[in-house]
């Protein structure tokens, strides 16, 4: 079964706010992601997807264990700490 677009974005929230304390490697996300709500194939398809459509940037080279971070020009946050994903 296929996740909805409504449900990845509500898991990719989670991961956005992790990463709004800072860039943090697969390890640490996986973890945070599934102590909050998901699984391991959840979020591997969460982070191919995020990657993919450049949410999310990976700091290093690929298959490096360098860390990710958001893409400002595709995630931001309001003052009261509100996801706001730019879509183009």
């Amino acid at each position: 079964m296929t996740e909805s677009i409504e449900e990845k974005i509500r898991y990719a929230k989670v991961l956005f706010r992790c990463l709004r304390e800072g860039p943090m490697t697969w390890m640490e996300l996986e973890k945070r992601m599934i102590a909050k709500c998901g699984t391991h194939g959840k979020f591997v398809n969460l982070m191919r997807w995020l990657v993919k459509e450049e949410f999310i940037i990976k700091m290093g080279p690929q298959k490096s264990r360098a860390p990710y971070q958001l893409n400002p020009n595709k995630v931001a946050f309001t003052e009261e700490g509100e996801v706001i994903i730019k879509i183009s």
